[in-house]
């Protein structure tokens, strides 16, 4: 299955799969073109295989290749004297590796930060293998970029590190020239990717790194299958991290670690998510609840997320059954799509809910400030990390919840609780306690003069310091505390 199959991670490896499976036939499903294309099994194998083997070659030499260079990758390039004092050139890399998105708090953060430090006269050059979000760019009313994007080789997917490697090798070579009449290199870290430490290296230019966590722990706990060669990710991790000549982090909990793993931190940067305060509180509710008939005078408790297991949905989930028996006005607004969804509408389900609930599924970011707006109670039930590894998240969401001027129920958990003050711009309760977000969501529901003061403290709040201005500040002040130390 693919858009089409042909160009997915692993097809190569589709042939040995049906080899040790022996089906009669073999079904590929194009969803792009909605075509199901089926074959006798020898008749697949013997179409499939010559590219397979291909494929499986290649693959294993640019993981050979990549291994092979990581110890140049590592190097940091040499400070230069002379180098421009302003930052007014930037390469902007993201690499992709599996499946992607075109919308989400990635896609999100990526193109308001891009958008900010163009907004304060740095000309960005984007890259990328990640169609998706070009697509998103070039939707938006007001795109905040265009992104060139190249084509992570076929033959490079067999595995996600063979990808990875394939992603990294044209992103370097369709930059490089860019990169040498740029002032720096800026790179969301991947797993699996070195681009930004090598394109650093061969350009000689210095890499600032965003780093938003440890691949390695999402990997091992939040990834649903293993991915072959894990430990090429940790070495690439390494990599990165020590080719940055500055590293940018959005929580205080990445701030610290990495100081545990031996990184200076005169290279550190604590650089949380931020929010476009202008873009929310604008209107388009109403709209919004006719489209997905909600009546106007429900009390809409809203949910907006990709259902990660780190975001909570399911508790929200049961802590709404108790909601809705007390409130008969109570409905969710669940937005977005993910792993736990499905799990989250089963619990409404079997509570008899279905009439009490809206499920929008996936919406653009232009559109989440009216999704927002249709809200009354807006709600950020992040749990505990596996583990009990401290939440080292800086959720875009609940930015844009405060902006929105909404009441705003969110966990006391990382840089949540940092943000929020509990009482004046937000309810905070207790990670993973069902109990205590029921207590929450029944005392914003209870009271329409305290919904209204936390939201406009919330928004308030995000306005004065949380701004994406704020966020691109600190990158360019970044690059220019480097420079100065190099003169």
């Amino acid at each position: 299955m693919g858009a089409p199959p042909e160009e997915e991670l692993g097809y190569g490896l589709a042939p040995l799969i049906a080899v040790l499976g022996r089906p009669k036939m073999v079904s590929l499903v194009d969803v792009s073109r909605e075509e199901i294309t089926t074959a006798p099994l020898l008749r697949f194998i013997a179409r499939s295989a010559p590219f397979s083997c291909a494929q499986l070659a290649a693959s294993a030499l640019l993981i050979a290749t990549q291994g092979a260079s990581i110890p140049l990758a590592r190097r940091r390039p040499h400070r230069r004297a002379g180098a421009r004092p302003e930052l007014k050139k930037l390469i902007y890399l993201l690499p992709a590796v599996g499946p992607t998105s075109e919308v989400g708090g990635a896609v999100t953060h990526t193109h308001e930060v891009i958008r900010a430090l163009s907004n304060q006269g740095v000309t960005v050059a984007p890259f990328t293998t990640n169609a998706a979000i070009a697509r998103t760019a070039g939707r938006a009313p007001d795109p905040p970029c265009q992104w060139l994007v190249v084509r992570t080789p076929r033959l490079a997917k067999a595995i996600a590190a063979s990808a990875a490697a394939g992603s990294d090798a044209v992103l370097v070579r369709a930059a490089l020239s860019a990169a040498r009449h740029a002032d720096a290199i800026y790179q969301r870290h991947t797993r699996f990717s070195v681009a930004g430490a090598l394109l650093a290296r061969l350009s000689g230019k210095p890499l600032i790194l965003e780093y938003n966590g440890s691949e390695e722990f999402v990997e091992r706990h939040w990834m649903s299958t293993r991915t072959p060669l894990r430990s090429r990710i940790k070495l690439c991790e390494e990599a990165a991290l020590a080719a940055a000549t500055r590293i940018v982090v959005v929580s205080r909990v990445d701030y610290e670690a990495l100081q545990e793993r031996g990184i200076d931190r005169d290279r550190l940067v604590l650089n949380p998510n931020g929010v476009d305060a202008e873009r929310f509180a604008v209107g388009g509710g109403g709209v919004v609840r006719r489209r997905h008939d909600i009546k106007s005078d429900s009390l809409v408790i809203g949910f907006v997320g990709t259902f990660g297991p780190w975001h909570g949905a399911p508790l929200l989930a049961r802590a709404f059954v108790d909601v809705a028996a007390r409130f008969p006005a109570a409905h969710l607004l669940l937005v977005g799509d993910g792993r736990e969804l499905e799990p989250t509408v089963a619990i409404l389900r079997d509570a008899f809910l279905d009439t009490r609930v809206t499920v929008a599924g996936q919406v653009t970011p232009a559109k989440i400030p009216s999704y927002l707006d249709a809200c009354d109670v807006l709600v950020a039930p992040h749990v505990p990390l596996a583990g009990g590894a401290e939440f080292f998240g800086s959720p875009t969401k609940l930015f844009e919840y405060m902006a929105a001027g909404k009441a705003v129920v969110a966990s006391r958990l990382g840089q949540i609780g940092d943000v929020l003050e509990h009482g004046v711009t937000g309810w905070l309760t207790t990670p993973g306690d069902v109990e205590d977000l029921r207590r929450g969501l029944v005392a914003v529901a209870d009271s329409a003069e305290l919904r209204a003061t936390l939201g406009k403290n919330a928004r308030q709040r995000a306005t004065e310091h949380h701004s994406w201005r704020q966020n691109a500040r600190r990158i360019i002040d970044a690059y220019e505390s480097l420079v100065r130390g190099a003169a």
